[in-house]
């Protein structure tokens, strides 16, 4: 006799009854332009770990805990409640004016999943529509599955910049009881904007479950167009490993610019890409009001034995120039208690995945 499924199961299932056919998001980027890191706001529907969810997805265990600000000291058994929200990162390609994620992740259905929608509600919690997941697989019945057939899970996302700044694209599940204007304050942004990029009008026609498009202020950065990365975009307190795993960066709201540091204890990297005046990947240098930074600016794969080429650059910051040359009343010239703190969870960060190689 098989076990009822839990009282949050049976909600979204009831619910999800009144999804949309699709839960595709408009994206009209090209060229280099038309891949980047988006994010999904998955709620599991039991209670779940860390480790499982990085399953699903198809992730890294460092992947998912970056995403959510966590040490990488986090266990990947932590316990995760059912309803909790976990910022997933997953590759986005834009196509024919729609973002899905890039050919991931895959399920394999198992003993127990009732068809599309069971898997689209159980598993997923509602990020995307059987109706998608027929389609992208081309699936003459979305009722007929096979235990141990693999489906491509379409996840909705985007690359498009709003408003001419870049940003963070989120798949949100509207819970019950959410209005536009409670969504556009909990994410800074306001109303307008997220019924624009969700082709509403009205937003009393918001429905509870609905996939919704959030842009998250994403932290500049200056990586090049033609870096194996250059659709790398973070949200304010998340993190992401990259160039092979050699460099790490950051983003915080304290500057809203990408934090870029060497990695340690990472032996296949090259040796630190430099700038100008000796400065590694990370380190800045002041003059009179300027503050010059040296910026990571991406990557390529090469032939050598590292197989890695990092390059940097000099980014200057003239925010403290326009009051006398000076810093603003009660400015610290942007290195802020916030940000030392920030950097200082980093390098304890390190220290602790360093020790766990030892």
């Amino acid at each position: 006799m098989r076990t009822a499924p839990p009282p949050l199961v049976l909600l979204l299932l009831v619910h999800g009854l009144a999804s949309a056919a699709s839960a595709a998001f408009t994206c009209n980027a090209t060229g280099v332009a038309a891949t980047c890191r988006a994010l999904v706001g998955f709620k599991p529907a039991q209670n779940t770990t860390y480790g499982a969810i990085a399953s699903l997805f198809q992730v890294s265990n460092a992947t998912l805990f970056g995403a959510n600000g966590l040490f990488l000291s986090t266990p990947a058994d932590g316990a995760v409640a059912a309803g909790s929200t976990v910022r997933v990162p997953t590759p986005c390609r834009c196509a024919n004016g729609t973002g899905r994620s890039d050919r991931t992740p895959f399920y394999t259905v198992q003993d127990g999943d009732v068809g599309l929608y069971n898997i689209t509600v159980a598993r997923f919690s509602n990020l995307t529509t059987y109706q998608d997941i027929g389609a992208a697989n081309q699936l003459p019945d979305v009722n007929k599955i096979q235990v141990g057939q693999s489906l491509w899970i379409p996840l909705p996302c985007s690359c498009d910049d709003v408003d001419g700044a870049e940003v963070v694209h989120l798949a949100h599940v509207v819970a019950p009881g959410s209005s536009v204007e409670g969504i556009a304050t909990e994410f800074g942004t306001d109303a307008s904007t997220l019924l624009r990029l969700n082709g509403m009008t009205d937003p009393k026609a918001l429905q509870a479950y609905q996939v919704l498009d959030v842009p998250l202020h994403a932290c500049s950065s200056s990586i090049a167009n033609n870096s194996l990365d250059y659709g790398l975009r973070l949200a304010n307190g998340s993190y992401a490993t990259t160039a092979n795993g050699c460099i790490t960066c950051s983003c915080s709201a304290t500057t809203y610019r990408l934090d870029c540091h060497q990695s340690v204890g990472q032996s296949q990297c090259p040796a630190a890409a430099t700038c100008p005046g000796n400065l590694f990947i990370g380190n800045t240098s002041t003059s009179g009001c300027e503050v010059q930074t040296c910026s990571y600016a991406g990557y390529t794969n090469t032939s050598t034995p590292t197989g890695t080429n990092i390059s940097a650059t000099i980014t200057t910051d003239r925010t403290n120039c326009g009051n006398n040359g000076g810093s603003p009343p009660g400015s610290d010239g942007g290195l802020g208690l916030r940000g030392f703190m920030w950097s200082a969870a980093f390098v304890f960060l390190h220290m602790i995945w360093l020790s766990s190689l030892q």
